[in-house]
């Protein structure tokens, strides 16, 4: 199995191609605890919602009328869309977990309820939430993020309760049996909070299994100004491969960088990784396809063919989204 280490609000594009072109059965994630939006005391985590809509293959009705009427009332506080499914799996996490029910096992309810097979874990059964300080301000980091002006100056960055945050009780296991490990963030500050929680380093430090890091900076405008100053604030002293492979010393093997990061190869080299150059920033489907064949080079799984565009909808995404009429 490859496990993959994910933080983000959406599905990158890198993690498309994976999901996309390799066996579901194949394929474990371990997700950020970080990227919670508050529906008025609703709590909606971005990351899980993102794989969930990917992965699953059941038939269901999509639609996004929750925000559509949020906006006729000028609720401008929520700018993320997000679908009548994604409201009731909040109301039913948060609903279940008030009474004590853990987060996997909520998840393991939902594999089963949307015929997905790969495994979904979260980092921790806590959340770990981002708080921006501005002043004697305290902002949540995505109502932070979404604010159009970029004049605020950040005085401090808390992870609130870090220290009293545990792994997921069956990640170590789970780590350790896989064929391969891919730290994979989309969201660089939520991965920082990740890799922050007690523990998470030493189950990294201690897996036999090879593990590999692809770094998400393709070029300066993929970040707000906002996420930069957070960055920064973080210790990026700049946003490029080599400060991203600063981040994952001693945990990562090999670091994948794009073609637009092959200048800082050497000096990545030199901190102890091996480097691997490829076209990670895809544009379309045929460069997704190429990505899905390039990683699977480097890390083959076990009895599963190579990626071929011919089985994508036999194999997987066998889901079917009914049309409105």
């Amino acid at each position: 199995m490859l496990l993959i280490f994910y933080s983000g609000i959406r599905i990158s594009n890198v993690l498309h191609s994976l999901i996309k072109y390799l066996p579901q059965n194949k394929l474990g994630f371990v997700i950020d605890t970080t990227n919670i939006l508050n529906l008025s005391g609703t709590q909606m985590n971005l990351c899980m919602r993102a794989l969930i809509h990917s992965l699953m293959r059941v038939e269901y009705l999509n639609t996004y009328r929750v925000n559509k009427f949020l906006k006729k009332f000028d609720y401008s506080k929520i700018n993320l869309q997000f679908t009548d499914l994604d409201v009731a799996l909040s109301i039913f996490t948060t609903e279940m977990i008030s009474k004590g029910k853990n987060f996997s096992d909520l998840i393991e309810k939902m594999r089963e309820y949307f015929s997905i097979d790969a495994k979904i874990i979260p980092i921790s059964e806590q959340n770990v939430p981002i708080t921006i300080r501005i002043g004697q301000k305290l902002i949540p980091y995505l109502e932070f993020i979404q604010e159009t002006s970029s004049d605020a100056k950040i005085q401090d960055i808390i992870l609130n309760g870090i220290k009293d945050i545990k792994p997921s009780e069956n990640l170590k296991q789970i780590a350790n049996s896989s064929e391969y490990i891919l730290l994979l963030p989309n969201d660089l500050a939520a991965f920082h909070a990740m890799l922050k929680i007690p523990g998470i380093r030493k189950i990294l430090e201690e897996v036999p299994c090879p593990i590999f890091a692809i770094c998400p900076i393709f070029n300066s405008n993929f970040l707000s100004k906002r996420e930069i100053a957070i960055l920064n604030k973080l210790g990026y002293r700049d946003l490029n491969a080599l400060e991203f492979s600063k981040t994952v010393t001693n945990l990562a093997d090999t670091i994948i960088i794009d073609e637009s990061q092959k200048r800082f190869k050497d000096q990545i080299q030199s901190l102890g990784f091996q480097v691997v150059i490829g076209n990670i920033a895809i544009k379309n489907k045929t460069e997704s396809f190429e990505l899905a064949n390039f990683l699977f080079d480097l890390f083959p799984l076990k009895e599963t063919a190579r990626p071929t565009k011919a089985n994508v909808v036999t194999r997987f995404f066998s889901k079917l989204v009914k049309k409105k009429t």
